[in-house]
């Protein structure tokens, strides 16, 4: 009875040492958490017995519940570790959404699995298996009043630790978290513990004091601005350039030729800075969030996705306000339109429509979608429109990973000024300046155009956060632009560049700013002499008091009270979690509900069939076959036409004409055409009227 009851008390000691050594990487890191943070170490494992015994009750049966257990945990661990590696932050409870973000990065990933972590868990796997299918003595199954007793047992142990009721085990161990900071909060807490504490994170609180009178009195207190119409509209033009920062800040390194002249020029006469991002080398989305917003992730729980777990309902944004000015506004993003639900989240922030890279004229196949592609969608649009135009627009060429070769040419050259670079390194950091060296070249081709044009135009250019450039800052570090304990590393580490050009503007109102991405688009506004709404008007007034809203930890560093941030978060509580109070009088709808996913609607109006096929009708359609010639407006490369409800080969000409070959036992009669364009998950993001044809 004691070596049964002694063996399965040791088993959850192995899941909780297993799960640290995936997440940490190494043995010593594991044994360091163990030796000084003995309490939370102790919690894990309790955590983990709690659990191991509850399915113990529930199966009956020991070998079952330790390997459904330790098969779980060895996938979550093994996926949070390689997260922790690449972005420093553990796999958090929100983050099962990202889960298409990981297959697209996955195929890059096999240099983070180390010797050290194969040979633990082959070590684990063979211990596993001695101790539950080899040892004689073991209990592998229990009786009921055995399993009731665990029952009743695992469930005070998990109430406890969740909720300190009836023992309470947090205040009793000396736990504390760390929200603000979910990095040193796993690294304090290990990763079950700091879990569990962070899944109260997913409900945000209501803040103390909120209802609609509290809002109209902070509303009725804002100093609205005063907009005198002079007539004039600019296009607004934002563009967010992926992983967009200068190298050449690095002091210690030296290029062959400036890889971002051209901007550097520009910023001689245009306003320009830096935006202090609430990201490192990922989660565009949160950046995009706070840009079209104005809302802050400060706000919102480290790690959390705004997009993915709380946009959605309508939320008054950039393209709402302009589109309530008879705007055109359009989103464009060279990513399927399912990433990061932006589908979804256009349309919720007033977009009219949404251009993803299902509706690119060229698509490769890759997701790094030259950046110059976006710059022409972009031109096209406001082209089109007769009107003023809005077009957000996102690129990806930029994106992770910078290893050698990523393109097909690399213009530039680095060396180090004070030692060696590795090899690694060297890539990396050339492989970048061509990044935004290729995405400056889209910013000059739209700066080209719209300074041909008489249209007013405004274009808003920035990076989203800084490039991940090998793993624990491997770039940085070596370069020593990150130093051990650097005492700047909140600007080193995160300040991305920003560019606002005009065409009508004077020049010298140029400035040279500092400012979080949520002050950006009241900024604008007010340059743009364009009303706002008394959220934008109370954000512009902010940013002049406090221009940068850092995270938690550095307020009371930059002499930020939390009662200066109050009305902010209540303004921006009532607009994502309450009951939307001060909406009530922004004077139209949020929402396009003629919203499109797409250039516009598809429409067919002609159907001819033809015999034989032209040369230009493209490859795949061979002469002789009985083909489509369909008609109409909206056509992409990815269209395909349907007959009666079923898909044909189909071949794109240009966005009037596609060609598709009927099958050999098409019978005479009535023909139902329409056009259709799928996504990857066999959506259909836009369809045609149906074109009836008799035979």
């Amino acid at each position: 009875m004691i070596k049964t009851r002694g063996i399965l008390i040791l088993l959850p000691l192995a899941l909780t040492l297993l799960t640290e050594f995936n997440n940490r990487g190494h043995i010593r890191s594991v044994l360091s958490w163990v030796k000084h943070h003995p309490n939370e170490f102790f919690l894990n494992y309790i955590f983990y017995f709690a659990l191991f015994f509850l399915f113990i009750s529930l199966i009956g049966r020991t070998r079952w519940s330790y390997w459904i257990l330790s098969v779980f945990f060895l996938i979550v661990s093994l996926i949070s570790g390689i997260k922790f590696k690449l972005l420093g932050l553990p796999l958090l409870p929100w983050d099962i959404v990202l889960s298409s973000e990981g297959t697209d990065v996955a195929q890059y990933l096999g240099d983070i699995v180390q010797f050290e972590m194969i040979a633990g868990l082959l070590l684990f796997l063979l211990c596993s298996y001695v101790v539950v299918h080899r040892l004689p003595f073991l209990q592998s199954k229990f009786r009921w009043p055995e399993r009731i007793f665990l029952f009743v047992l695992s469930g005070v142990l998990l109430a406890s630790l969740y909720s300190n009721k009836p023992l309470n085990l947090k205040n009793a161990m000396n736990i504390s978290t760390i929200p603000w900071d979910q990095a040193a909060n796993y690294t304090q807490n290990g990763f079950l513990l700091s879990s569990l504490y962070n899944m109260d994170l997913i409900f945000i609180k209501e803040p103390e004091g909120y209802s609609k009178e509290t809002i109209q009195q902070l509303i009725d207190g804002i100093q609205r601005k005063n907009v005198a119409d002079n007539g004039v509209k600019p296009n607004v033009i934002v563009m967010l350039s992926e992983a967009f920062w200068d190298p050449t800040q690095i002091k210690s390194i030296k290029f062959d030729k400036d890889p971002l002249e051209y901007l550097h020029s520009l910023q001689k006469d245009f306003t320009h800075g830096t935006l202090l991002s609430p990201q490192f080398g990922g989660g565009t989305a949160n950046v995009e969030y706070e840009v079209l917003s104005g809302h802050s992730n400060r706000f919102l729980p480290q790690g959390s996705l705004a997009y993915i777990q709380y946009v959605n309902h309508r939320v008054d944004s950039l393209a709402g306000i302009l589109g309530r000015q008879n705007y055109h506004t359009a989103a464009v993003n060279p990513l399927d339109n399912w990433f990061f639900d932006s589908n979804k989240v256009y349309r919720n922030f007033g977009f009219s429509k949404f251009i993803s890279s299902e509706f690119f004229p060229s698509t490769p196949d890759s997701m790094f979608i030259p950046d110059t592609e976006v710059s022409k969608i972009i031109i096209s649009e406001a082209e089109k429109s007769q009107g003023p135009d809005f077009i957000f627009a996102n690129t990806m060429e930029n994106h992770w990973p910078y290893y050698a070769g990523k393109f097909p040419e690399n213009e530039f050259k680095v060396e180090s000024l004070d030692g060696s670079l590795s090899t690694d390194t060297k890539a990396m950091l050339e492989t970048l300046a061509q990044g935004v060296h290729n995405a400056e070249k889209s910013l000059k081709l739209m700066i080209d155009h719209f300074s041909t044009t008489k249209e007013p135009t405004i274009i808003v250019f920035f990076g989203d956060h800084l490039p991940l450039l090998g793993n624990d800052y491997q770039a940085y570090r070596e370069t020593k632009f990150l130093q051990d304990n650097d005492p700047d590393v909140l600007n080193k580490l995160y300040s991305t560049p920003f560019l606002i050009w005009n065409n009508y503007l004077p020049k010298e109102q140029k400035e040279e700013l500092h400012m979080s991405p949520s002050f950006l688009s009241p900024y604008v506004l007010n340059m743009a002499n364009l009303k706002g709404t008394y959220y934008t008007d109370y954000l512009f007034d902010l940013y002049k008091k406090i221009p940068v809203i850092p995270p938690e930890n550095y307020l009371a560093g930059m002499n930020i009270a939390d009662s200066d941030l109050r009305t902010y978060k209540l303004l921006q509580h009532d607009s994502m979690f309450g009951e939307q109070y001060g909406y009530s009088g922004i004077g139209g709808d949020i929402i396009d509900h003629a919203f499109v996913l797409g250039f516009g609607p598809i429409e067919v109006n002609g159907v001819e069939e033809t015999q034989t096929v032209t040369a230009a009708a493209g490859a795949g359609v061979g002469s002789g076959e009985r083909t489509l010639a369909v008609k109409g407006n909206n056509f992409v490369p990815k269209s395909v036409v349907y007959l009666n409800g079923k898909p044909l080969p189909t071949t794109y000409y240009d966005e009037h004409t596609l060609h598709a070959i009927l099958p050999k036992d098409a019978k005479p009669g009535k023909q139902r055409i329409d056009v259709r364009v799928l996504d990857s998950k066999k959506i259909v993001l836009n369809k045609s009227n149906s074109f009836d044809r008799s035979q």
